[in-house]
């Protein structure tokens, strides 16, 4: 996230990953937005010509996994960087050019569309009321985006109705309730961004299962201050799944040791008790996912715990434990995971009482700031951002820096779960 005097050094690059989902739930892609690079510079979206050929290389590592998992990938371009052709610094099959707006497009530019479609490319237009003066773009589309935030039933109804003719898919975008789905998908869209997915889809109080139980209690027994290493060990080893998965992550080339790990013992030898408690965490909280989006969730969890535990480690005046901020991100998804309330599942929780307040989204709780930071970031509401970050008082560049972290280590994970 720094800004690089050295040119020889690629742009660092710092994005939010906004999924895409279609009618029956299922992942269908992401929507990267990124933020502009550089100390000096706000939180923003680096959107028009900011976008450069250098900073779509430095995506290779998150494009890598979204390509494994063959999603597709949506990136708002410039007319200026269109008509440069840089869309083709990105993979043809997979990429979908999303324009900000169907006005003003001379017909130079929609020659190149039309040629970059021929290529394999993808083309997102948002909607707009008078598009029948703009027919000539909404051919070209193959989806049609819409942010739905403000409308009702009938105003959906019909812009679905009249979308028809142009035979594309219907993104609603900001769907940010179960119900605001619902009447999407009841009007005809056909796909959906917004932050739904994270809640809770089963409003009902189930009882929590029993295996789930006893990995919440592998939970506390992780927490403690001073943990028996030989006792956890084998409580580790004595849930097959749990420790299997753990091994498979740590001897991944991802970590690169020289040796096989074969034990838990190894592991904690290996990679201290820090870096390990870290994974075990994540681990876990894979493992009582009851959610068909749990990859996501798991993937958004890890993110938010260590965007939480760096901003804690680079604003110490603050006096946070960064491993409580990590254990406060990591959890703060369980009820969207588990389809239970969040009040239920904090019984099983190895949490002091204000975590636990933040977690409910208690009024006037020191944490709760912090987790709204986490959540403005990840689905790209920067002036928000800017706001929260400047009632707490923190510093912009290194809040960018947390994040860029956690963006890595959160892929790092991903990556190795896609070779399992």
């Amino acid at each position: 996230m720094n800004s690089e005097k050295d040119e020889s050094r690629q742009t660092p690059v710092t994005f939010a990953r906004l999924p895409i989902f279609d009618g029956k739930k299922n992942l269908w892609g992401y929507e990267l937005v990124y933020l502009s690079a550089g100390e000096d510079k706000p939180i923003c979206p680096e959107t028009g010509d900011g976008l450069t050929p250098d900073l779509m290389s430095g995506t290779a590592l998150a494009l890598d996994q979204i390509m494994d998992r063959e999603k597709k990938i949506m990136i708002r371009f410039s007319g200026k960087n269109i008509m440069k052709n840089l869309p083709y610094a990105l993979p043809p099959g997979r990429t979908v050019i999303k324009l900000s707006s169907p006005e003003g497009l001379p017909e130079s530019f929609l020659a190149i569309l039309a040629k970059l479609k021929k290529d394999g490319y993808q083309v997102t237009v948002p909607w707009v009321k008078n598009h029948e003066a703009y027919k000539a773009v909404y051919d070209l589309a193959d989806m049609i985006s819409l942010d739905i935030s403000a409308m009702v039933l009938p105003g959906l109804l019909c812009v679905c109705q009249e979308a028809v003719p142009y035979k594309a898919g219907i993104l609603a975008e900001r769907v940010n309730t179960k119900a605001a789905f619902d009447v999407c998908c009841k009007a005809g869209f056909t796909f959906f961004k917004g932050s739904f997915f994270k809640k809770q889809e089963d409003v009902s109080v189930k009882r929590v299962l029993s295996g789930t139980v006893s990995r919440f209690e592998l939970m506390k027994a992780i927490e403690k201050n001073d943990p028996d290493f030989s006792a956890l060990a084998t409580a580790i080893q004595a849930d097959v799944a749990i420790s299997f998965r753990l091994l498979a992550y740590l001897n991944s080339a991802s970590f690169g040791f020289r040796r096989k790990i074969d034990s838990i013992k190894d592991a904690i030898t290996m990679m201290g008790w820090h870096n390990l408690k870290n994974w075990l965490r994540v681990v876990l909280l894979s493992e009582v996912s009851e959610n068909r989006n749990a990859s996501e969730l798991v993937f958004l969890s890890a993110q938010r715990g260590k965007f939480l535990e760096q901003v804690g480690r680079s604003h110490d005046f603050w006096g946070f434990e960064p491993d409580s901020l990590f254990l406060l991100g990591m959890f703060s998804l369980l009820d969207a995971l588990l389809n239970q309330p969040m009040a239920e599942i904090l019984k099983y929780l190895p949490l002091a009482d204000k975590l636990k307040g933040a977690l409910l989204m208690q009024a006037n709780n020191e944490y709760v700031p912090l987790l709204k930071l986490a959540r403005y970031l990840e689905e790209a509401a920067f002036e928000q951002t800017e706001t929260m970050i400047a009632q707490l008082g923190l510093d912009t560049a290194k809040v960018k820096e947390a994040y860029c972290q956690a963006l890595e280590w959160a892929n790092k994970l991903s990556e190795v779960q896609l070779k399992q």
